[in-house]
């Protein structure tokens, strides 16, 4: 084989796994078919900006993180290899599992927290932003919410005694002092309220495991909470330049959207492509 043959060969070789190796590491890569341009000035302003900062942090931490684990993912009845579970004295046994993931809270102690220390490294290294994970799919709350007892001040939680106890408060206002923007992430699933996972069914998926249509005064219930803990954010913590509402899928969906979606989530495994299509239905 010729040299040039064989550059060839190593030169599509590369190629191929630029282009392959992204696509079967995804966990899913999602289209939005029905993508609707933004039109408001102030907003297509700040995207702008935000696209010229380039740079920035996006932080997921919580009381999991005492597991060393992927945050949250264990928690979903789910067979990819992020939800599997390996910590725990019952990894085993799902709903043991799940008490004692919640229990984290009891010894969540960080009392070496060091925002400050956290937004100049990031400034030093060029960051312009920071996300933090206010609160995700397991619905611990890293900020002192009034609609919950699963946060970091509850009376339960060791570290609620701290004087940077609001560790979401602390965060924002460290890395602004730096002159970076502040994000907050905000998980619309929450696993742990029973208006989204109702303990009357086990849960299937990721997914509200009961159907809204049937009981609307239990969806309404989330809804609510939801809204308030995002309001909480907005009013009391500053300037929040980032919003990022993650879990497109929490939605009401008819039958119909219910089958489409198992479908699609079979057929990707079937094919083992790493692709789900996926379709932005109105949400509430």
């Amino acid at each position: 084989m010729s040299k040039n043959t064989l550059l060839k060969i190593q030169v599509l070789f590369i190629l191929g796994t630029l282009v392959i190796g992204p696509i079967l590491n995804a966990q899913a890569i999602y289209e939005d078919e029905r993508y609707v341009p933004e039109t408001d000035t102030l907003v297509i302003k700040k995207l702008k900006e935000w696209q010229d900062l380039k740079f920035g942090l996006l932080m997921h931490w919580g009381p999991y993180s005492q597991w060393g684990i992927v945050e949250s993912w264990s928690l979903c009845p789910e067979d990819y290899g992020w939800c599997e579970r390996k910590k725990g004295s019952a990894p085993q046994d799902y709903f043991s599992y799940k008490k004692e993931y919640e229990g984290l809270k009891k010894t969540f102690n960080p009392v070496k927290f060091n925002p400050q220390k956290w937004a100049k490294a990031a400034k030093n290294a060029g960051m312009k932003y920071v996300v933090f994970t206010t609160k995700h799919h397991d619905g611990f709350s890293m900020f002192d919410s009034k609609y919950t007892d699963y946060k970091i001040t509850d009376a339960e939680t060791p570290f609620a005694g701290h004087p940077k106890a609001n560790i979401t408060k602390e965060i924002f206002n460290a890395f602004r002092k730096e002159g970076l923007w502040a994000g907050a992430y905000f998980s619309k699933p929450d696993w742990h309220n029973e208006n989204y996972w109702s303990p009357y069914f086990p849960p299937f998926d990721r997914n509200v495991n009961y159907d809204p249509l049937l009981y609307p005064e239990k969806w309404e219930k989330f809804t609510q909470f939801t809204h308030n803990q995002i309001l909480e954010l907005l009013t009391d913590y500053g300037k929040i330049d980032i919003l990022w509402l993650d879990g497109g899928w929490v939605k009401k969906r008819s039958e119909e959207n219910l089958e489409a979606n198992y479908n699609e989530k079979f057929a990707e495994n079937k094919s083992g492509n790493g692709f789900l299509k996926h379709r932005v239905i109105s949400q509430d």
